[in-house]
């Protein structure tokens, strides 16, 4: 058991051949190599992600593994990562993204010291010309663990800011939507739903690159990728109808909700860069569609103000919100 590693770091590598280098080089500290795996899934590269892979394959083969897959969308690098994965914990990476490599040696000391099925950190926006550092912890005390009975306050959990137990996600068969942007959610709520006990970290790990017009995030993207929107949203909402069914602690639904709902509010917001006509229908007929799938969902958005105000008289408030919105977006970008 000496030889076992403390955490798997899953990185979703696709066509990253210009930010690979950056985002395993983050990873690659003597001191850790013995303590980490990180487990390249290359996801049907057609540039030289493999090459850049293969570099740091040789630099350290017992901490730097390169797996090779065919296409089958992030949702997919995950569920390869966690089939494969050895180490104690599990955490996600993109390929355009990096960790505070200072940060990672700590994080991995102090991981060695932990039982907690997961562990939350913080994490950093990077723009081409700032950063904006992150923390969506409320009423947690670092380095303390904490269960769900306990009174928290978790904003959301994202992936950046997540590391779970890898022996929960393969024991509930946690699989996750592939040929599909927008999964990272899924992911994440379900790694919420199977832990019972948490630890806060108060440390700024996780290094998010943004502002790139290329990314799925971009808005002209969702807008053209807005099918895969809804059919993340539609899983989410049965993951959430299930997850009630099964019971939850009333704190953990919370967490869950926060999430959630988030997603479900963002495809709205996609459909409202379209004309009023066109948003109003999609918007309306999406709505519906989560009330035939699950009256409990549906019932539980009308929490989120976002949603509430959206639905309200009959969706007659969409063309302002639509104006709003859309000075939102030219003054913030999201």
């Amino acid at each position: 058991m000496n030889n076992a590693k403390i955490l798997t770091i899953s990185v979703a590598a696709y066509n990253v051949e210009k930010t690979l280098d950056k985002t395993l080089e983050s990873c690659n500290d003597p001191r850790i190599r013995s303590d980490i795996e990180v487990l390249v899934v290359d996801d049907g590269s057609k540039d030289n992600t493999k090459e850049v892979a293969k570099k740091y394959e040789k630099i350290a083969p017992n901490t730097f593994k390169y797996v090779q897959k065919e296409n089958g969308g992030h949702g997919s690098t995950i569920n390869k990562g966690i089939e494969l994965a050895s180490g104690k914990y599990f955490k996600v990476i993109d390929g355009d993204d990096w960790v505070d490599t200072t940060a990672l040696v700590k994080f991995v000391d102090k991981l060695k010291r932990l039982d907690s099925d997961m562990v939350l950190t913080n994490h950093v926006e990077v723009y081409p010309n700032r950063t904006n550092k992150v923390s969506l912890i409320k009423r947690m005390n670092a380095n303390k663990e904490y269960t769900w009975d306990n009174k928290i306050d978790i904003k959301r959990v994202v992936l950046h800011t997540l590391t779970v137990k890898t022996e929960l996600l393969k024991k509930n068969n946690v699989h996750i939507t592939e040929n599909c942007f927008y999964v990272d959610v899924e992911y994440v709520v379900w790694a919420t739903y199977v832990s019972k006990t948490i630890t806060y970290l108060d440390t700024y790990l996780y290094m998010y690159r943004l502002g790139n017009c290329n990314q799925s995030v971009d808005k002209n993207n969702m807008l053209k990728n807005i099918e895969m929107q809804e059919k993340v949203s539609y899983q989410l909402v049965r993951l959430y109808d299930r997850f009630t069914e099964n019971g939850m602690k009333i704190n953990q639904d919370s967490t869950i909700f926060n999430t959630f709902k988030r997603s479900i509010g963002s495809t709205m917001r996609t459909y409202l860069l379209l004309n009023t006509r066109e948003a109003k229908k999609k918007i309306t007929d999406f709505d519906q569609k989560i009330y035939n799938i699950s009256e409990v969902s549906y019932r539980r958005l009308n929490d989120d103000k976002f949603v509430r105000l959206i639905r309200s008289n009959n969706y007659a408030m969409i063309p302002l919100v639509k104006i709003l919105y859309r000075i939102w977006v030219l003054k913030y970008g999201y």
